[in-house]
């Protein structure tokens, strides 16, 4: 499916030009995921089913590993792992 361009794409692209990180929220399936995977240059998804249970054991471990990739990444279901907020923020922080 082709995808359509929406209001909260330009504003999501000058929220990631303005921030170091970006939090959307919103009700489920309403397109959260699809329009930042348009801004996104890597892409995690934490409820990847084949991957979940790894994603918890490195988040467990070294968490930072996990925020490895080109940036803006997109860390899609980061509440999986409440972890994130804080390890997030410290990078955007040191960046």
């Amino acid at each position: 499916m082709e995808y359509k361009n929406r209001i909260a794409d330009q504003l999501l692209r000058d929220k990631l030009e303005a921030m170091g990180a970006v939090l959307i929220e919103g009700p489920k399936a309403c397109g959260k995921t699809t329009t930042a995977e348009q801004q996104a240059k890597s892409v995690i998804y934490m409820d990847d089913p084949t991957k979940q249970q790894q994603y918890r054991q490195m988040a467990q471990t070294n968490i930072s590993f996990l925020l490895e990739g080109e940036t803006p990444r997109l860390i899609d279901e980061w509440q999986e792992v409440p972890q994130f907020w804080d390890a997030i923020r410290f990078e955007v922080d040191h960046r």
